[in-house]
C-alpha cells in the first residue's frame, strides 16, 4: 500500500514537472480579415478572401477541470494559408482579375512573453533570433481594358516564395486563450509578393487579420511520460516482489 500511494506521488510530480513545456495548438479561421491592400488593389471590395487560415502553438499547462493556461515562452504560427480571387478596376479602363494562393513555408517563431502578443520576424531581445513567416506564392493575374499597360506588364504569373525576413516585423494579437472555443486574434502581417518576371519589382502590401477559434488540441509533453513510465515499471515491480517475499497471492 505505501508503494502503491509512493508510486501516484512520484507520478503526480513528473507530470507536473513536465507541465511547463506541454502546448496547446489552436486553430483560426481568418476568414473575417478585412482587407488585403496590394498595390493599391484592397480586397474586398476588390476581390474575394475565400478561405484563410493559420494554426498558433502556444505553451500551456493544464488547469482544475481540464482547463488549458497559457504560460509565457516561445510560441509559433504555421500552416497559414490564403485563397482569394482578385477581381478590382473597370470594364474597358483597366480591369484585374485571377486567382492567389499562399500557404506558410516553415514555422515560425517568436517570443510570447505577456501571454497576449507574439511579435515575428525581428531579432527578440534576450529570446535570440525569432522567425518571420515564408510564404509560398501562385497567382496568375491578368487584366483587360485600355490601360493595362500602365497598371502592370500583364499577364502576371507568380510562382514562388517570399522568404521570411527579418526587415518585416509584424505581431499579432491573442484574446480569450483560456477558453475553448472564444479564442481570436488579429494583427497586421506584411508582405512582399515575388516579382513576375527577373526584371520585375516585388509588389508590396499588407494583410490585416481577423480571425476566430475553430479547434484547439492539448499536447503534453512527450518528456513526461517517457520519465514516468520506466519509473511506474520499476516501482510496480518492486511492489510486486515485497508482496510475493510476503506470501501474499498477486
Amino acid at each position: 500500500m505505501h508503494c502503491m500511494r509512493f508510486l501516484v506521488l512520484v507520478s503526480s510530480t513528473l507530470l507536473a514537472a513536465g507541465a511547463q513545456a506541454d502546448t496547446v495548438g489552436i486553430d483560426f479561421d481568418l476568414g473575417n480579415s478585412t482587407t488585403i491592400s496590394l498595390g493599391g488593389v484592397n480586397i474586398p471590395p476588390d476581390g474575394t478572401i475565400h478561405s484563410m487560415g493559420a494554426s498558433t502553438i502556444l505553451p500551456a499547462i493544464k488547469t482544475g477541470g481540464g482547463a488549458t493556461s497559457v504560460q509565457t515562452g516561445s510560441a509559433q504560427l504555421k500552416s497559414f494559408t490564403l485563397d482569394m480571387t482578385v477581381d478590382a478596376g473597370t470594364a474597358f479602363v483597366a480591369h484585374i482579375f485571377g486567382p492567389v494562393i499562399v500557404s506558410q513555408v516553415g514555422t515560425a517563431t517568436g517570443p510570447f512573453t505577456n501571454t497576449q502578443s507574439v511579435m515575428f520576424g525581428q531579432l527578440g531581445t534576450g529570446t535570440g533570433t525569432t522567425g518571420g513567416v515564408s510564404l509560398f506564392v501562385d497567382a496568375y493575374l491578368d487584366c483587360t481594358g485600355l490601360f493595362c499597360s500602365s497598371v502592370g506588364n500583364f499577364p502576371i504569373d507568380i510562382y514562388g516564395t517570399n522568404p521570411a525576413s527579418a526587415a518585416q516585423p509584424f505581431t499579432i494579437f491573442l484574446a480569450g486563450l483560456n477558453t475553448p472555443g472564444a479564442a481570436s486574434v488579429d494583427g497586421t502581417m506584411p508582405i512582399s509578393l515575388p516579382p513576375a518576371t527577373s526584371l520585375g519589382t516585388p509588389t508590396t502590401g499588407a494583410i490585416f487579420l481577423m480571425g476566430t477559434e475553430v479547434s484547439r488540441t492539448y499536447v503534453p509533453e512527450p518528456g513526461a511520460l517517457a520519465q514516468l513510465v520506466p519509473g511506474a515499471i520499476a516501482l510496480a515491480g518492486l511492489s510486486r516482489r515485497r508482496r510475493q517475499s510476503r506470501g501474499i497471492s498477486q
